[in-house]
C-alpha cells in the first residue's frame, strides 16, 4: 500500500477487549465502515484481549471486512499476524521494541508510531521507514490502562509542527473536543470508545465528516 495522509481523517482503532464481545465488536466494525471510517487499526491488548489462533481468525475476519469496504487495516505491534492476514501496515507503542528493528521486520508494510513528547519524537527522527505517527495521548483516556500523561491542545500542536511525518492524534478524543484536536493542524484523529460506545455511529461519523469538510475548507480558504 502507497500511504496516504488521507486515510488518517477518520482513523478507529478497537479491539474485542473494547466491546462485550465478539459479536458486537463485528457489529460495531461494519457500521464504523459503512458510516465512513477512512483507517481500521486491530488491537488486541489487554485484560480479555485474544490471542494466538483466536486473534489469528478474528484478524482475518477483519481483513475480509476492511477488504469490502476498501478501508485499509493497521494491525497493533503484530507484525507475524499482519503479514500472515495480508494487513497494509502496522503501528508500535513505544515500548513495543526498537524503532528500528520494527521497521526492518515490517518490510512493505505502512509503519505508524505512537509518540507523547519531544523525547520520544527525538528517539525516531532519525529513522527512515516511518509513514506517520500518533501524537498523544490528547486527553486522558481509560481506554489503555497504560496511557501517558495527557498532553492537551499546546503539547499536540508543538508536535505536530515539529514532526516531519503525517501525524494523527491520539487518546481520550471525544465528539465535544474533535474539533480542538484537528484544529491544532493534525492530519486526523485516532479513537477508540468514541465509536465502540457511540449509541449512534452513524450520527458519530457523520459528526466527524462535517467537521473534517470544515477544517478541510478553512486550510483552503487561508
Amino acid at each position: 500500500m502507497k500511504f496516504d495522509p488521507a486515510v488518517l481523517a477518520r482513523y478507529f482503532v478497537c479491539g474485542t477487549q473494547d466491546v462485550v464481545n465478539e459479536t458486537v465488536f463485528f457489529d460495531v466494525l461494519t457500521q464504523a465502515l459503512q458510516s465512513g471510517i477512512t483507517l481500521f487499526q486491530y488491537r488486541e491488548k489487554g485484560p480479555g484481549a485474544l490471542t494466538g489462533k483466536d486473534k489469528l481468525r478474528v484478524a482475518q475476519q477483519v481483513r475480509d471486512l476492511t477488504q469490502q469496504y476498501d478501508v485499509p487495516l493497521i494491525i497493533d505491534d503484530d507484525v507475524v499476524l499482519a503479514h500472515a492476514v495480508h494487513a497494509d501496515g502496522v503501528h508500535f507503542g513505544q515500548e513495543d521494541g526498537e524503532p528500528a528493528e520494527n521497521i526492518q521486520t515490517a518490510g512493505n508494510l505502512v509503519v505508524g508510531i505512537s509518540v507523547s513528547n519531544q523525547q520520544e519524537y527525538a528517539r525516531i527522527a532519525h529513522l527512515a521507514g516511518i509513514d506517520h505517527i500518533g501524537v498523544g495521548p490528547f486527553y486522558p483516556t481509560t481506554s489503555k490502562a497504560d496511557a501517558k500523561p495527557a498532553i492537551g491542545v499546546t503539547g499536540l500542536q508543538t508536535l505536530v509542527a515539529t514532526s516531519q511525518w503525517p501525524s494523527v492524534a491520539i487518546g481520550g478524543i471525544q465528539t465535544d473536543n474533535l474539533a480542538a484536536v484537528l484544529a491544532t493542524g493534525v492530519d486526523g484523529a485516532a479513537v477508540i470508545s468514541m465509536i465502540s460506545q457511540s449509541q449512534n455511529i452513524a450520527a458519530t461519523l457523520a459528526f466527524w465528516q462535517q467537521i473534517t469538510t470544515k477544517k478541510r475548507a478553512i486550510r483552503l480558504f487561508f
